[in-house]
């Protein structure tokens, strides 16, 4: 049996590490930030995207408010030579909650897209089950890369990277800067995705917009 002494330091070694990893993860979102902003002033991007505002940032917290649990960032971009935003290169950090609920996954994960509107943690965010009833088509592409197909509107797209396995700048490199620029470029997705740790992931068929994280190999 623990000893009010022995909770009381785990207790305040949770709390520490908490605030660490919150700290991890602000350096994180600003590291992505300055690297995604930088891609698109390359030249064979440049030729296609340009910035069209700052960053959006938002966040979310838990039931009771004490711990963040989602961290999203979204770029505008314009599709040269139109002027107007048409898209958003966005990011969402989910430590716990909806962004992590694939089934077999009890990990954080990093979701790395393209999408019409910037995420919010209400309406836009990646999520598990997808939302089915917004009149996009919805696919799964190599088992990495969702697609949601609409008529009217952009095809958007996501991929996820475990957090774990973004421990330095080289890491964010391969798993986020390079593979996004490829996509953006339309690029094929195994081409685009190769050598990265982008999750896989099976559709679970009889649970409507359920997927099913594959372990890792």
């Amino acid at each position: 049996m623990s000893s009010p002494a022995n909770i009381g330091n785990s207790i305040t070694d949770a709390v520490n590490f908490v605030a660490r990893l919150g700290g991890e993860c602000e350096r994180l979102t600003d590291l992505i930030k300055q690297e995604v902003s930088r891609a698109l002033l390359t030249p064979d991007l440049a030729k296609r995207y340009k910035a069209n505002g700052a960053w959006i940032d938002v966040s979310d917290t838990d039931e009771h408010g004490w711990v963040c649990t989602d961290v999203g960032i979204s770029l505008p971009i314009a599709a040269k030579p139109k002027r107007l935003t048409s898209s958003y290169v966005v990011i969402q950090i989910s430590l716990t909650g909806v962004g992590i609920e694939a089934l077999g996954n009890h990990e954080p994960l990093v979701h790395i897209g393209q999408w019409g509107h910037p995420i919010d943690l209400e309406e836009i965010q990646m999520g598990f089950p997808c939302d089915l009833d917004s009149g996009y088509e919805l696919s799964l592409e190599e088992g990495r890369l969702f697609k949601w197909v609409h008529s009217g509107y952009e095809t958007e797209w996501c991929y996820s990277v475990r957090l774990t396995d973004l421990n330095c700048p080289d890491d964010v490199k391969i798993n986020i800067i390079d593979p996004l620029k490829s996509l953006l470029l339309g690029c094929d997705v195994a081409q685009a995705l190769s050598g990265t740790a982008a999750v896989q992931y099976v559709e679970v068929v009889s649970n409507e917009g359920q997927y099913r994280v594959i372990p890792r190999s």
